[in-house]
Formats: structure tokens, C-alpha cells, sequence
């Protein structure tokens, strides 16, 4: 075992724990072998604290805060602290607290890779930061063949700040960031199996990107990503990437100019449920946009919006061939946009499979309540032969100049289009075998047009009178 401890203030001090009070303080501590502890308290400004630590179950903690309000302004970050460990089983934790009126920020460091061989190992690292214009940095990985289960938590108060989590390998395990002010900056990178994310941001002008999974050509090799993003107040942006198999990604806006984008690339990806709470984008505000991509098979996408301005586009470009033998497969595919509110649009495409000529059992909603909507739905199978492709199309449309295409290509099309309000148009075109089209419309200068070639087709168009406006 070897403790080595660099100091401007005295190492009996450090040893203790007792808090050191200057108004610049540099700390160094190194620690070679297993079960070591490290504690560190400053209390000033430009305080520096640098912990390294290599063997397994090794613990390290720092406190540092800035004088309060009224000290002198310094060039520099307040307070800076890195931790950086090798091994497993070890844990890091720092806290800073800016009381400095003058503007000094603080920023926090924590590098941990695990070394196990052959079995599990974990670290588990915490920063905690209240203050304006703070930097949180988080990494995580592994440096031998174990897969680890590694929990990373970023707890923010204040504006400015920004927190940066990287769950490298199969670094595994959970990134929890919590951020409370205005302007904040989260970004969650995670690369291995099982990999859970939770962003939550409250007030205005936040930024949250979480990308799960590895690039290509080994993106395949991971699966069961989960990521949950929960922001509320104005100008939010969200961004989820998952690159592997069977993820499931939430996100929950509340509060004006809201964006979400999802995008997930692999085998039954979905966007929603994490353990059957759904959402799945849900926006609730004004000026509200969702963009879900998911390319693959068994995918699902729903998207809710309630407000303004709001525009959903999913597409999803199915696959999963004809799969039948075998267990329960299905979903390939389903889109599902609800919109209340203003002038919104609603797209989804949902396309093509083959062998020979599938598409699976497509199915698509769209909801539509407010003034000025527009929905497409576009499905394909591209022409039936089949094994599957039941596809079916809804879209309800209430209110004010509507408008609306459905657009289906082969096997077993059903669409129902309804439309309640002024100026409302209608397009259904069927192409291939066993269509049925019911489109009602009712109120002022509604139009329809229907078109189905192929085999079985029938179409029903009422327009007018029902609730008679």
C-alpha cells in the first residue's frame, strides 16, 4: 500500500478531514492498493483537488465551497476537482457549492475503469453542484473483460451548468442526471448492454442528448437500452439514439417550443413503455415537434402532442420478413400520433419488407383535434404475395381546415378517415387486394376523393349532417 500527499495546506489537515480555509488550496493524493479512503474538504476559491487511486474497493470523497458572497472575483473555475480510479468496486463522490456573488464556476472530474477478469465488477460515481456556469464530467469503463455495472449521478442547481456521462464498453449500468435552472447542458453516451438513462430537466432553454449503443459494425451486439427524459419549461430539446436491439426510449416535455427527436436503428426497438408506463414522446406546450425514426423490425412509435404548432413525423421501415414459425413475433410495425391543439401536422410512413413481399402486419393512427391539421399516412407492402401486410390506416380529424391522405400499396388495406369541421379534404388511394375505405365527413366544404385498384375493394363516403354544423 502507498499513500503519497501533495499539499499547499497540511497533510495532517487532509488526513482528518478537516476543512481547510485559504483562499487557495491545491491538494494531491495518491493511493496505491485496496479498501483506501481519500477525503478532502476546501472551503475558499481556486481550490484544486486531485485524487488517484488504482486497487479495488477504494473510496474517495470531496467537498468544496466557495467562500460566500462578497469574496473577490477570480479569474479561474472556483473550485476544480478530479478523481480519477482503477480497479473495482470503488466509489467517488464530490460536492461544490458556489456562494461566490462574483461569478466563479466550479468544475468536477470523475474517471473510473474497472479491471476485473472473468466476473462482474462496479463503480459507482456521484457529483453534486449548486451554483451558475458549473461542469460535471463523468467516465466510465473497463479495463479488463469483466462486464460491469457502473452507476454514474449528476445533481445540478443552477444556471449555465453542463453534465457529461460516458459509459464506455461494457461499462454497463445507470446514468442519472438531474438538473434544475435554466440553460442547462446534459449528455449521456452509454455503449453496452442493458444501459439505463434518466434525464430530468426543469426550467428553460435545456439541452438533453443521450446516445445508446455501439457504432457499426458491432451496433447490433447491444440490447435492452432504456432511456427516460423528463423536461419541463420553455425552449427544450431533446435528442435519444440507440444504435441496438430491443431499446425502449421516453421522453416527456411540458412547456413551450418543446423538440424531440428519437432515433433507433436495430431489431424491436420501440419508442415508449419502459415498463408499461408508455408515453413515448409526450409534449405539452406550445410550438411542439417529434421526429421518431426507427429502421428495423417489430418497432413501435407514439408520439402525444397537446398545444400549438405542433408537427409528429414517424417513419419506420419494418422488415421482419415473413417470420412465421416461431414464437410471438409480432408489432412489425405500429405509429400512433395523437395532436390537440393548432395547426399541426402529422406524418407517418411506414415501409417495406419482402421475402416475398411481406411488410407484416402494419398498422397506423392519427388523431387530429384543433384548427388547421394536415395527416398523411403512407403504408406499403409493395405488391402483396404476402405473408402478412394487414394494413390499416385512421385518421380522425376534428376541427378547422383539414386536411388528409392515406395512401396504402398491398394485402388486406382497410383505412376510416372521419373528418368533423370546415374545409376539409380527403385522399384514400388503394392499391392491391381486399380494400375497404369509410370516409365521413361531415359539416361545411368537405371533399373526397377514394381510389382502390386490385380485388375486393369497397368504399363508403358520407358527407354531412351527423352533429350538423
Amino acid at each position: 500500500m502507498k499513500t503519497s500527499i501533495y499539499t499547499s495546506v497540511s497533510a495532517l489537515a487532509l488526513m482528518f478531514a478537516a476543512p481547510a480555509m485559504a483562499q487557495s488550496q491545491t491538494s494531491v493524493i495518491t493511493q496505491d492498493g485496496a479498501s483506501m479512503g481519500a477525503t478532502v474538504t476546501q472551503v475558499g476559491n481556486e481550490n484544486v483537488s486531485d485524487v488517484d487511486q488504482d486497487g479495488n474497493n477504494n473510496t474517495a470523497t470531496v467537498d468544496q465551497e466557495t467562500n460566500p458572497a462578497g469574496s473577490p472575483t477570480f479569474g479561474t473555475a472556483a473550485n476544480n476537482s478530479d478523481i480519477n480510479q482503477s480497479g473495482s468496486f470503488s466509489t467517488a463522490s464530490v460536492t461544490q457549492d458556489n456562494d461566490n456573488a462574483a461569478g466563479a464556476t466550479n468544475s468536477a472530474t470523475i474517471n473510473q475503469f474497472g479491471n476485473a477478469v472473468g466476473t462482474a465488477d462496479k463503480n459507482e460515481a456521484s457529483i453534486t453542484q449548486a451554483g451558475d456556469g458549473n461542469t460535471a464530467t463523468t467516465t466510465q469503463g473497463t479495463n479488463g473483460t469483466a462486464v460491469n455495472t457502473n452507476f454514474a449521478e449528476v445533481e445540478q442547481t443552477g444556471q449555465l451548468n453542463s453534465s457529461t456521462v460516458n459509459q464506455q464498453d461494457q461499462a454497463g449500468g445507470t446514468a442519472s442526471v438531474t438538473q434544475i435552472g435554466t440553460g442547462s447542458t446534459s449528455e449521456v453516451g452509454q455503449t453496452s448492454d442493458g444501459s439505463k438513462a434518466t434525464v430530468i430537466q426543469s426550467a428553460n432553454g435545456n439541452f438533453s442528448s443521450v446516445i445508446q449503443g455501439r457504432p457499426t459494425p458491432t451496433n447490433f451486439q447491444t440490447n435492452s437500452q432504456e432511456a427516460l427524459v423528463t423536461q419541463s419549461g420553455l425552449d427544450n430539446q431533446s435528442f435519444v439514439t440507440q444504435s441496438g436491439s430491443s431499446g425502449e426510449v421516453n421522453v416527456n416535455q411540458g412547456g413551450n417550443d418543446n423538440l424531440s427527436t428519437v432515433v433507433q436503428s436495430g431489431f424491436d426497438n420501440s419508442s415508449g413503455d419502459i415498463s408499461a408506463a408508455l408515453v413515448g414522446v409526450n409534449q405539452t406546450g406550445d410550438d411542439n415537434v417529434s421526429t421518431v425514426t426507427q429502421s428495423g423490425q417489430l418497432s413501435e412509435a407514439f408520439v402525444s402532442q397537446i398545444g400549438d404548432d405542433n408537427t409528429a413525423t414517424i417513419t419506420q421501415s419494418v422488415s421482419n420478413a415473413p417470420n412465421p414459425p416461431g414464437g410471438p413475433d409480432p408489432r412489425v410495425v405500429v405509429a400512433n400520433i395523437t395532436q390537440g391543439g393548432d395547426d399541426n401536422t402529422s406524418t407517418i410512413t411506414q415501409f417495406g419488407g419482402d421475402s416475398t413481399t411481406s411488410a407484416r402486419l402494419m398498422t397506423a393512427s392519427s388523431n387530429q383535434s384543433g384548427s388547421d391539421n394536415s395527416s398523411t399516412i403512407s403504408q406499403t407492402n409493395n405488391l402483396i404475395n404476402a405473408v402478412a401486410s394487414e394494413n390499416d390506416a385512421t385518421a380522425i380529424q376534428s376541427g378547422d381546415d383539414n386536411e388528409s391522405s392515406i395512401i396504402q400499396n398491398g394485402a388486406e388495406n382497410t383505412a376510416e378517415l372521419t373528418q368533423t369541421g370546415d374545409f376539409n379534404v380527403s385522399d384514400i388511394t388503394q392499391t392491391g387486394f381486399g380494400h375497404s375505405a369509410t370516409v365521413s365527413q361531415f359539416s361545411d366544404f368537405n371533399d373526397s376523393s377514394v381510389s382502390q385498384t386490385g380485388t375486393g375493394n369497397t368504399a363508403t363516403v358520407i358527407q354531412g349532417t351527423p352533429g350538423v354544423n
